[in-house]
């Protein structure tokens, strides 16, 4: 490899035909890999490319047969294992099998060593804390607030190797939690502020929002060093993450809470130098689960722990104006996960971001994992299991009445068994996205809930393929917490696999019913007349409408109706339309509650029977509303009140 230049030596072998690639040449092809890996062309590279790495461990993997029994090729195996992260163990082991073959080689006995030594340092850092956590355990009484902290962060947002101590008037202690494989991130928790109490009304007292900590979140290449952190370009996160705890540790009347924004002045100052960034919000953690949002201590007072999120200036405007909800509904939740400080602002670049609240789940997110990992499966297994779960919601009649419009006869194959690759259906006809839009009522509240890789939610569905791809692989060191992110991937598409998905699915959906779904639409039926035919049984959008009982139940003439924007989740279901007698007060009293007793969602076919004439204003946009007239006619009218934005 002249001049260390391995990307020639690569693409020179790669060159040769797979026929004609014998073992001398593939352990040549990983080594080249693992040396590009480490230390790059002409030794450019400044750190381990885990990826090209792992890519020549599994080319080493694919000639194990003829080199298991081969001196070279296990030294080759355990060098490549001790540069891969939390992998001295496997290291260890082909090093003592490339001693037993070579008992005279001095780097063989040289490795060996150091992996012994390894291993002792990562066991004693692991007895290191675990002693500590059985010793905070053990010793925090009741009234020791902070003992109930430290506890509550090692449960739910990981185990602290470290801290910062803040030498302040009124001093911190700030928790660096490093990344793990829920979170490949950092995560630092202040430990303190919860000593002091913040000043709140006495009708807000049983919300208990007295104590609080704050957590941020930093990539996994932040520079937390000694020296890293007193860098500007690394410090300001603290920074920022310590002053905003001292507000209500030097003023009790300050009371910080979830949604509360911070900003330096109408415009903002900068957070710093390398970033534009210049205000903030808090906002409860919920990647971290909700029962990660509050330490419930002895006495019952509570620690709530809120996510200090900066924020642009727009951002911090946009959320002032139309609320923390809105803001966060324009961008998917990592846009925000992890502080960084060149991220696109979810305003002015709204458009780039491209976020679709429908979205379930798109395949290009799994093809650059599959190619930057360099994983050793095929592109399509980037659509497994959006196959196993769409095939799952045909076979349980979830399917929108658009979707079916449009897909009849794939449905009717699914369920007959006679289904075509629904991951090529995927690809070629769904662009490589699932959306809850393709889903019914039912499918869709499930899908938002369980496959949206919503992982403030007890079950999220790739976790839970991932999972099952790590129990069985139990045996494998994986390269990365990346990659065994990733390990969902690796669930190969067969029948069997696909069962047990299925089984899997079928408890989760019977769960979300059971906690999560409410007002079953399919014990509202309209009372229809038989005499009444259908007008509209060819009809392909979506199915619900919501309806007075005056009209689904009594037959009264529709007078109202008005259409509505629907959440962008559930526009496969529901059309948007709601539709009333006009006497509703009358009967039911003029304080609106009967919205909630006497009015829901109903099939839009049948409310046609009942008032036919309605029909032809059903294509009509968003945000119309039309009243009949003393004379029968329909009359277009302007609401001042009624924002087509929000639903009833």
């Amino acid at each position: 490899m002249k001049n260390d230049e391995f990307t020639k030596c690569i693409q020179a072998i790669e060159s040769i035909p797979k026929a004609e690639l014998d073992y001398q040449l593939v352990i040549k092809l990983a080594r080249a890999y693992s040396n590009l890996a480490v230390l790059g062309d002409h030794n450019s590279r400044e750190e381990v490319n885990e990826g090209l790495l792992w890519h020549a461990i599994n080319l080493l993997y694919s000639i194990r047969d003829t080199g298991e029994n081969d001196p070279y090729w296990n030294s080759r195996m355990a060098y490549a294992y001790i540069m891969a992260n939390n992998s001295s163990s496997t290291a260890y082991k082909y090093a003592c099998r490339w001693l037993e073959l070579a008992p005279d080689d001095t780097d063989a006995k040289k490795l060996v060593m150091d992996c012994e030594q390894y291993m002792k340092d990562e066991e004693a850092l692991d007895t290191d804390m675990r002693e500590r956590r059985d010793i905070i355990r053990k010793e925090t009484p009741d009234d020791d607030i902070l003992g109930h902290v430290r506890l509550h962060i090692d449960k739910y947002f990981g185990t602290y190797t470290e801290s910062i101590i803040d030498d302040s008037d009124n001093p911190l202690e700030v928790a660096i939690i490093p990344p793990r494989l829920e979170h490949d991130y950092y995560t630092l928790v202040t430990i303190g502020m919860s000593r002091y109490r913040m000043h709140f009304p006495e009708e807000r007292r049983e919300e208990k929002l007295e104590r609080a900590e704050l957590l941020i979140n930093l990539s996994a290449d932040w520079e937390l060093t000694h020296d890293g952190i007193l860098e500007e370009k690394w410090k300001w996160p603290l920074r920022m993450l310590l002053i905003t705890a001292q507000f209500p540790m030097k003023n009790a009347e300050v009371g910080l809470e979830a949604k509360a924004t911070l900003m330096d002045g109408e415009e903002g100052v900068p957070l710093s130098e390398d970033t534009a960034l210049c205000g903030g919000i808090l906002l409860w953690p919920g990647v971290f689960g909700e029962e990660s949002f509050a330490c419930h201590l002895p006495d019952g007072d509570d620690v709530n722990f809120y996510q200090l999120i900066p924020l642009y200036k727009e951002e911090v405007q946009y959320k002032l104006k139309h609320g923390a909800d809105a803001l966060l509904d324009l961008c998917p939740d990592e846009s925000l996960e992890v502080i960084d400080p060149h991220r696109l602002n979810v305003v002015t670049d709204k458009d780039k971001i491209g976020y679709d609240l429908a979205e379930m789940d798109n395949a290009d997110i799994h093809l650059e994992k599959i190619r930057t990992l360099n994983l050793p499966v095929e592109d399509l297994a980037a659509y497994n299991l959006m196959a196993f779960y769409l095939g799952w919601a045909m076979k349980r009649n979830q399917m929108s009445n658009p979707f079916l419009s449009k897909y009849k006869s794939i449905v009717e194959a699914v369920q007959t068994g006679d289904a075509p690759d629904l991951r090529m259906f995927i690809r070629d006809n769904l662009g490589g996205r699932l959306s809850t839009q393709f889903f019914d009522r039912k499918g869709s509240g499930f899908a938002q809930w369980y496959a949206q890789d919503n992982r403030s939610n007890p079950y999220v569905y790739r976790r839970d393929c991932r999972n099952i791809v790590l129990e069985g692989m139990h045996y494998r060191t994986w390269g990365s917490l990346k990659e065994k992110e990733a390990a969902y991937l690796l669930l190969p598409y067969t029948d069997n696999n696909r069962n047990s998905i299925e089984q899997l699915l079928d408890k989760r959906f019977m769960e979300y019913l059971e906690k999560e779904f409410e007002d079953n639409p399919e014990e509202r039926v309209a009372n229809i007349p038989e005499a009444k035919p259908p007008v509209i049984p060819d009809w392909d959008g979506p199915l619900f409408c919501y309806a007075s009982d005056r009209v689904a139940q009594d037959g009264c003439q529709i007078c109202l109706m008005y259409r509505v924007l629907p959440d962008r989740e559930d526009m496969g279901w529901e059309s948007g339309w709601a539709f009333y007698s006009g006497d509703e007060g009358n009967v039911y009293g003029e304080n609106d509650e009967y919205f909630e007793t006497h009015c829901g969602y109903y099939d839009i076919r049948d409310i046609c029977r009942i008032t036919p004439d309605i029909v032809p204003y059903l294509g009509f946009p968003y945000g119309t509303s039309l009243m009949r007239g003393n004379d029968g006619i329909w009359y277009e009218t302007a609401d001042e009140d009624e924002d087509p934005e929000e639903m009833e």
